[in-house]
């Protein structure tokens, strides 16, 4: 990748019965991008003629410019100002389909290809058609791929770009959104899920989106924001009004946990055959699976008297798992684990804690002990260490099924998601280092999964609901164990709006890039 101007548009909103007005803001962003020398430029999510359009032909609706008419505008832009376009549009087809798109014309007006949504959210799915390919275009200065709005909530999307080649990623966007005044416009998507998805995926991603009311019930966050591959905010517009941001990209280095493909097959395993299916299957009555969870940061070294405090004090005040944040650990370590195991048979409950084994070939090591087995898992993802050869397990334990997260694992989306496929209702993660990303991860992790997450490092505690949100976080530093109620029917619940299944809707069939060796 080379130096370049990246420019977003962020266009005012309104509704189908106003798209000549929608269409006056693209051109004048269009002209304003061109001026500040953008040299690829994205225009939001159906920027025209509208997002809520409310059938498969919104190109038949008086005041709606014809498709082709559109088309050859746009190219016009391009041509003027030499720049790369990724179009946000509603895309009629000859088979009288609809497409919720990226288009993608060249300097030369010319069109290089379309990106479709693939994860349709609400009722896009009453007239658009989903994606199922995720390309990426070749622009001279770097490979780009396009996301669009709800796709940054499904990881395999943006995997696929990245995996696809992809060193800077565009989101077309329309984040529907909520605040207490219109300057105050916010959502999870800007707050944490694409930051992560930049993170995780060690790309640039620079996000696209419209600002305003769309008619009397959708309203759009603004925040047209740019993402270093760090997971960094490095730009974000204002909520209430109109901008084009213009934004130099530079490389930058971004070195994460090597992936395994070899260990991802349930990735494309068809849903109907899934262990999380036969869960969601399964009768619950959600006043009896109240549970709860305790998280707290681990000591400077691994520490068998600490952790059996912890344990009897978390267990003294109810908490049914208890997550410990890993931490090196001396030779023969081992040998304390009957203690341990001895006081969980006695007191009940389930303690995970890690253990960090140095030497010539270092390990991290997950210990999860409950009333009946003591499970150890090495780490399948991370760096400078010996990496064990299978994923972690989901276990039955007295907090609900229990999907381990080991070290880096956590920053993995493959692993989170195939305990998610595989039953998890919690993710337990006992982490060796701390990252600042690892709260907006631990979120993330939550909400594309519709798990329950509980993370401790060696500051850090956090324990977040299956959408996305906070139950409790320990003050930095402080040592404290925080703990909060939990209730695994609350997993079994994949819906995030209606129409919109973080488990149904993926497509199993167009993963096959994110196992490929």
């Amino acid at each position: 990748m080379q130096p370049f101007r990246v420019g977003l548009c962020q266009v005012p909103a309104h509704p189908l019965e106003r798209a000549e007005e929608n269409w006056a803001a693209i051109m004048e962003a269009l002209d304003e991008a061109g001026r500040q020398g953008a040299q690829l430029v994205g225009l939001p999510e159906c920027s025209y003629p509208a997002y809520y359009v409310r059938d498969q032909r919104p190109y038949d609706r008086p005041g709606v410019r014809p498709f082709a008419e559109v088309t050859a505008a746009l190219a016009g832009k391009c041509r003027q100002w030499g720049y790369w376009l990724a179009a946000g549009l509603a895309v009629p087809h000859d088979d009288g389909s609809l497409t919720n798109s990226g288009l993608v014309f060249d300097p030369a007006g010319e069109v290089r290809g379309r990106y479709d949504k693939s994860f349709l959210w609400h009722f896009d799915a009453r007239w658009f058609r989903r994606g199922q390919a995720f390309p990426v275009w070749d622009a001279g200065f770097a490979r780009f791929g396009i996301l669009i709005c709800a796709d940054a909530r499904q990881p395999e999307v943006a995997r696929a770009l990245a995996v696809n080649g992809a060193e800077v990623i565009l989101d077309l966007t329309a984040w529907v959104s909520w605040g207490r005044t219109m300057a105050e416009l916010s959502t999870t998507q800007c707050e944490y899920l694409v930051p992560v998805r930049a993170f995780e995926n060690g790309v640039w991603i620079a996000a696209a989106d419209k600002f305003g009311p769309e008619g009397s019930s959708l309203v759009y966050a603004g925040r047209s924001s740019v993402y270093d591959p760090a997971g960094v905010t490095r730009f974000c517009a204002p909520a209430d009004s109109g901008a084009v941001v213009t934004f130099d990209i530079e490389p930058m280095a971004a070195e994460r946990p090597r992936r395994r493909p070899a260990l991802y097959g349930r990735l494309v395993e068809p849903t109907a055959g899934l262990p999380a299916m036969q869960a969601l299957a399964e009768p619950v009555v959600p006043a009896q699976l109240s549970r709860r969870v305790a998280a707290a940061p681990s000591r400077p070294a691994w520490d068998a008297d600490g952790l059996l405090a912890l344990y009897l004090d978390q267990r003294e005040q109810d908490a049914d798992l208890i997550v410990a944040g890993g931490a090196a650990a001396p030779a023969g370590w081992e040998a304390a684990l009957p203690r341990l195991e001895a006081a969980v048979r006695e007191r009940g409950g389930s303690l995970l804690f890690g253990a960090r084994e140095d030497g010539a070939h270092p390990r991290e090591l997950a210990v999860l002990v409950t009333p009946s087995a003591t499970i150890v898992h090495a780490a399948s993802h991370g760096r400078g260490i010996e990496t064990g050869e299978s994923l972690p397990p989901v276990v039955e334990t007295p907090a609900g099924r229990v999907g381990i997260l080991c070290g880096e694992e956590g920053f993995v989306p493959e692993v989170a998601r195939i305990l998610m496929l595989e039953g998890a209702e919690v993710l337990a993660w006992t982490a060796f280092a701390e990252e600042p990303m690892t709260e907006r991860v631990a979120r993330a992790r939550s909400d594309e999964n519709r798990v329950y997450t509980a993370v401790a490092g060696p500051e850090t505690a956090i324990i977040t609901a299956p959408n996305g949100a906070p139950l409790t976080i320990a003050p930095y530093g402080s040592g404290l164990a925080m703990a909060a109620q939990v209730n695994p029917a609350m997993a079994r619940w994949k819906d995030m709006a209606p129409g919109t299944n973080a488990l149904l809707d993926r497509i199993p069939g167009a993963y096959g890039d994110l196992v490929r060796e």
